[in-house]
């Protein structure tokens, strides 16, 4: 009896069949990488934060009024900055305060165009 051939359509892989493993692949990385960047528990007085970069200066020095923090540096960008605070708990402060990032202050000395040195104080 011959074979007769499949209802079923076979579909090529195309780009678009990826998509839903890359878009997983790139968020697994993005985890990863902010993971090793936040800050720790020993650099929780001096803290890398970066606002959002339509931010303008002015916006974000109101937004860190009343957040006990001191700018130690700018970043290459006014958006950018390494700051301190004499009260614990700084990387949640920042965050409160619109910062999208908080980084480890030596992991972000690249972006701060600093030495490790420098950003550590």
């Amino acid at each position: 009896m011959p074979t007769q051939p499949s209802s079923t359509p076979r579909s090529d892989p195309t780009l678009l069949n990826l998509l839903p493993a890359a878009l997983a692949g790139i968020a697994m990385l993005a985890v990863a990488v902010f993971g090793l960047l936040a800050p720790s528990a020993d650099t929780d007085a001096r803290v890398a934060a970066v606002f959002p970069p339509w931010w303008s200066a002015r916006d974000v020095m109101v937004s860190l009024a009343g957040s006990d923090t001191v700018i130690l540096r700018e970043g290459i960008a006014p958006t950018v900055l390494l700051l301190a605070s004499p009260t614990p708990g700084l990387p949640q402060r920042l965050r409160r305060a619109g910062a999208l990032l908080t980084i480890d202050p030596t992991a972000a000395a690249g972006c701060l165009g600093l030495s490790a040195a420098t950003a550590r104080g």
